[in-house]
């Protein structure tokens, strides 16, 4: 074939090859040069307490309305009962969010200076403990004058119903929310 019929073969053949070549999908740049386990991993189940972490947060997933509220509102320890209505949400990625109401003249007065109170923030476990910590969180009002986050909440829950004890740093309960799972 001579020179010139070839480069019109190619010149239309060129554009059919190139219509049936698939579009380059994106991939690695280069392979990766070895591969081994990050932060040495623990298979699930094998040590103890393994998975605890995980039916605790099951256990605490969901919506639960507030049944009862004391409050310690002197350093004696002695608790008062607050009249109080109240929504705490806890989902499956330790998310915290607690809406509540009170006119009681016994609350703290900075869960008085809202007609609503909402907060929101993460819930750390200690499944060992049956212990909750709340972080980082924010409010309509001050977190630290009405929540106290600094403090650790034992928790227990019992037929639906959920006990958060409030503990100082003296290990003294300064306050104990009742709650019930909404169905």
């Amino acid at each position: 074939m001579n020179a010139c019929r070839r480069r019109i073969v190619a010149g239309c053949a060129a554009p059919l090859i190139l219509a049936t070549v698939p579009a380059c999908s994106p991939g690695p740049l280069t392979a990766p040069k070895h591969a081994a386990p990050m932060n040495k991993p623990v298979a699930i189940n094998t040590e103890e307490g393994s998975g605890s972490l995980e039916a605790a947060r099951r256990e605490l997933t969901g919506t639960w309305d507030l049944l009862a509220l004391e409050y310690a509102p002197r350093e004696d320890g002695v608790r008062v009962s607050l009249q109080a209505k109240g929504t705490l949400t806890y989902d499956e990625y330790g998310n915290l969010t607690i809406d509540a109401h009170t006119t009681d003249p016994a609350a703290p007065v900075a869960a008085l200076e809202a007609s609503a109170l909402s907060f929101r923030g993460r819930a750390v476990i200690d499944p060992q403990t049956r212990e909750l910590k709340m972080m980082d969180l924010t409010g309509n009002v001050d977190p630290n004058e009405v929540l106290s986050p600094e403090r650790r909440r034992r928790y227990e829950i019992t037929d639906g119903v959920l006990t958060l004890s409030s503990i100082d740093a003296q290990g003294r309960v300064m306050a104990i929310s009742t709650w019930r799972r909404r169905l």
